[in-house]
């Protein structure tokens, strides 16, 4: 089977006569049947997100903040943070490593993520 997994993604920016809207969609073809999904309390000290024992090797993830103050810090090696998500903010991106870790600022966040195997 091909294309079992379906993106979708809608900008729009309009600031001081600046302009854009996009939209892009894409259809992925997934090698695994394995995803994990979740809420997790992220700390201030780093810490891995739970994958979940039927998970092999990770592919997209989307991850939302849900606190309502706090951002945290999202990577995918021990102290490297590629992500930043503030309060209520969300990312869907290809993760490139076996593991997720993340890092909370000033006190700890619930993140809801939804990991689907590669």
């Amino acid at each position: 089977m091909a294309d079992e997994l379906s993106l979708i993604v809608n900008l729009s920016f309009s600031k001081g006569g600046a302009k854009v809207t996009k939209q892009v969609s894409k259809s992925v073809t997934v090698t695994g049947d394995a995803f994990t999904h979740g809420v997790q309390t992220i700390g201030t000290a780093e810490e891995e997100i739970a994958q979940g024992a039927d998970l092999g090797t990770p592919g997209y993830m989307l991850i939302i903040n849900l606190d309502s103050t706090n951002y945290v810090e999202i990577g995918s090696t021990t102290g490297v943070y590629d992500t930043k998500l503030k309060a209520g903010e969300f990312a869907l991106y290809r993760h490139n490593s076996a593991t997720v870790y993340g890092k909370a600022n000033t006190a700890s966040c619930n993140v809801e993520y939804c990991l689907i195997e590669d």
